[in-house]
């Protein structure tokens, strides 16, 4: 006879803006649900108001997002996730029946929680389910995404073509985006998608990269950043992509989770990140 699960207990975490951080919170919260069902412990996400959670777009509908008097009644736990031990810790959080808010997770800078490690392949469904369960962000990627082929010509296949990830923050690493491509270029990989915050300053660094061949050697496309709700877009955009060279800003996971939500198997995955890597990367510059 099945046991029955106790009363509904309630979990949260601190996010930043940056989609891919809270994917990574995110997988994290979703694994602690798994294993808290499993010691019959029914778990909830929340969030509080405010939290930077994307509810109003790209996980609009996913989430019960509380005002502060909802939230604070709840009467959560507060954890700081440097002082849990991601390995060790994780059998007695999901057994615990208290309601918990893990913290310190919202900055910019590593935490341990940011690890491809522990995500199998039913958490990374969940995740796509998330992801692109926003049919209007999905459909205003796909086009922008057969908008890029129609550009590079009408025979232009998913093998043809690889999204470029640069961002101003980046530091001007002429040397990782120079070799990045050269490597796309060795596949016969001349057509480039540049996604980017900044489109004149990426142009700083991409044209002088052409202009070092003494030739076009890359076609170049820069994806608009006029769309409503640009950034999420540029997100799943980026995940439609069977290449892509990951940007190098350390304090970005935008494309670095773009790349391994990919539906495709046999991708070319380029970074510069040695700590934060998943599976599908190829190489690592």
């Amino acid at each position: 006879m099945k046991r029955a699960l106790r009363q509904t207990c309630y979990i949260s975490i601190e996010n930043n803006e940056n989609i891919g951080h809270q994917l990574f919170n995110i997988a994290y919260l979703i694994n602690i649900l798994n294993k808290s069902a499993s010691n019959h412990i029914k778990r909830k996400i929340v969030f509080r108001k405010g939290n930077h959670i994307y509810s109003d777009s790209i996980f609009k509908g996913l989430f019960t997002i509380l005002d502060d008097d909802k939230y604070d009644n709840l009467g959560f736990e507060k954890m700081s996730i440097n002082d849990i031990d991601i390995d060790n810790d994780i059998e007695s959080l999901c057994s615990s029946t208290k309601n918990i808010e893990i913290c310190g997770t919202s900055a910019d800078t590593r935490n341990p929680v940011m690890t491809f490690k522990y995500i199998d392949e039913t958490i990374k469904r969940r995740l796509l389910e998330l992801v692109y369960s926003n049919e209007d962000l999905m459909y205003s990627a796909y086009y922008m995404y057969r908008g890029i082929l129609a550009f590079f010509g009408e025979n232009t296949s998913d093998d043809d073509i690889a999204a470029l990830h640069i961002l101003k923050a980046d530091s001007k690493d002429y040397d990782y985006y120079y070799n990045a491509l050269s490597i796309m270029n060795d596949l016969k990989i001349k057509n480039i998608a540049v996604i980017t915050d900044d489109i004149e300053w990426a142009k700083t660094i991409l044209n002088d990269i052409n202009d070092i061949n003494d030739t076009s050697t890359y076609a170049l496309y820069y994806v608009s950043n006029a769309e409503k709700n640009n950034y999420e877009t540029r997100f799943i955009l980026m995940s439609m992509f069977k290449n892509l060279i990951v940007s190098n800003n350390v304090s970005d996971m935008d494309s670095m989770w773009a790349s391994y939500l990919s539906y495709y198997e046999n991708k070319k995955v380029i970074t510069a990140d040695k700590n934060i890597i998943h599976k599908y990367i190829t190489d690592i510059l």
